[in-house]
């Protein structure tokens, strides 16, 4: 069940909403909501764009009477984080207040994402945390969001006060790079000059198309320290936490894949860029 303060049912959704930007913040994670924002709204919102904050929450598994006692007390929790959230983004990016849907939903991420709302409307998601191991605490749960999300999935880790992007991981598992993302990414290397290390598939084409994919992201990433590296399979839990150790600030970049399925046994790939590659210039 989903409270939530649109007028959009989920059985009724409006198909022309699918044509605008809907971006979708992940506010579960307390300490990097305000970096995630930031994130949105200067590198993906355009005028029109709809942002919606989702806060999730769950009854507890134990005894009745203290689920009838917290149930409401815990909705209320989830509301006001979420109606700070509009507030800030009202006060320091002058969003209207048509523009902003809140959504208090009673359950987990993993069951939002199955549901109509979620899976008939095309999304940006985006999440962040000061530190990222406090993003996914067990294997199955990061596993489990990663694959549900199936739309283009910006993860940010280790901001603070400074927003900034340091570095950046992309995972290339898709037969191209969109292009709404191929922008992003020249935007973030034109202002910030960031490290970007880039996972390619093996799984699409020859190596022509292996040299044109290379070559667009090449083009769109003019000033940044960019490094390639090649992979057999999707990046895993554990191989996304060897890049984000450490203080430095991080964007991951997961495009839409539904076919997506991380897997572990991958650290060559993060090892060969952590350690030992220097990058290029360009």
């Amino acid at each position: 069940m989903s409270h939530k303060n649109c007028d959009m049912q989920t059985e009724k959704i409006d198909r022309s909403i699918k044509k605008k930007s809907n971006i979708l913040i992940l506010a579960d994670y307390s300490e990097g909501n305000r970096a995630a924002i930031h994130f949105a709204m200067r590198y993906l919102y355009r005028p029109g764009s709809l942002i919606y904050v989702i806060q999730t929450w769950e009854k507890p598994n134990f005894g009745s009477s203290m689920v009838r006692d917290l149930s409401p007390m815990l909705e209320s929790i989830a509301k006001s984080e979420l109606e700070g959230l509009k507030m800030h983004l009202q006060e320091r990016y002058s969003m209207p207040d048509d523009q902003i849907c809140l959504i208090a939903y009673e359950g987990n991420l993993s069951a939002f994402f199955k549901t109509e709302q979620y899976q008939s409307m095309e999304w940006q998601v985006v999440l962040g945390s000061r530190n990222y191991e406090s993003l996914f605490t067990s294997k199955d749960r990061m596993t489990e969001l990663v694959d549900q999300v199936s739309q283009d999935l910006f993860v940010l880790s280790g901001f603070e006060n400074d927003y900034a992007i340091s570095e950046i991981f992309i995972l290339a598992d898709t037969p191209t790079m969109a292009s709404p993302n191929l922008s992003l990414l020249k935007k973030i290397a034109i202002s910030e000059n960031p490290n970007v290390n880039v996972c390619l598939s093996r799984s699409y084409g020859s190596p022509e198309d292996k040299e044109l994919r290379q070559q667009a992201i090449i083009d769109s990433c003019k000033g940044a320290r960019l490094t390639f590296s090649q992979v057999d399979h999707s990046v895993g839990q554990k191989e996304l936490k060897a890049f984000s150790r450490g203080g430095k600030s991080k964007l991951i970049i997961l495009e839409r894949n539904p076919k997506r399925r991380l897997q572990s046994g991958l650290n060559a790939c993060l090892d060969s860029w952590l350690l030992k590659s220097k990058g290029i210039r360009i």
